[in-house]
């Protein structure tokens, strides 16, 4: 038997990218839960998004991942993880990105088509500032991680710049 389901891609995708490219969105990030207020047409909607979070044995292996990824990869800006640590997760198991099926969304506004343009808004804006801190992912499904103030992108601290290399050859 075929199946009847036609896959076509959701048409509210472009303009939730733009919303998000043109800041239309403020997050709030925390353990296992995003908060966002998404302005569209000079109205805001409330958005919650809540993540499941890791298993105590997801927990106990990410954070023996991540201080072993951490201590082989000194050096690594604030908030950034090392490429490696994302293969040695699903190496073991621990997923850092749940399936969209398993995030629990809502938003106030009206319409009927779930996920709404606010919510794929949010998640878009989460993209982007999880492109800027990679830790955010893990702070997201972490209960025991405390999120941190995220660093101003136009600065580096002095002690993050490596001397040797600063130059060139």
């Amino acid at each position: 038997m075929e199946s009847t389901v036609v896959a076509a891609p959701n048409p509210l995708l472009p303009k939730a990218r733009s919303l998000a490219r043109n800041h239309a969105v403020t997050l709030t990030v925390e353990g296992g839960r995003i908060d966002a207020a998404v302005v569209t047409s000079g109205r805001p909607h409330r958005v919650r998004i809540d993540v499941p979070r890791w298993s105590a044995r997801e927990q106990a292996d990410a954070e023996r991942l991540i201080a072993e990824a951490l201590a082989d990869h000194r050096g690594l800006a604030p908030g950034d993880l090392p490429d490696t640590l994302e293969a040695d997760l699903r190496h073991h198991d621990v997923g850092i990105a749940p399936a969209l099926a398993d995030l629990d969304a809502g938003c106030e506004c009206r319409t009927r088509q779930r996920p709404c343009v606010h919510v794929l808004t949010t998640l878009y804006a989460l993209s982007q500032q999880l492109d800027e801190r990679p830790v955010l992912a893990v702070e997201l499904r972490s209960s025991n991680a405390k999120p941190a103030t995220p660093p101003d992108p136009d600065r580096i601290e002095i002690t993050a710049i490596d001397v040797a290399g600063f130059y060139g050859d």
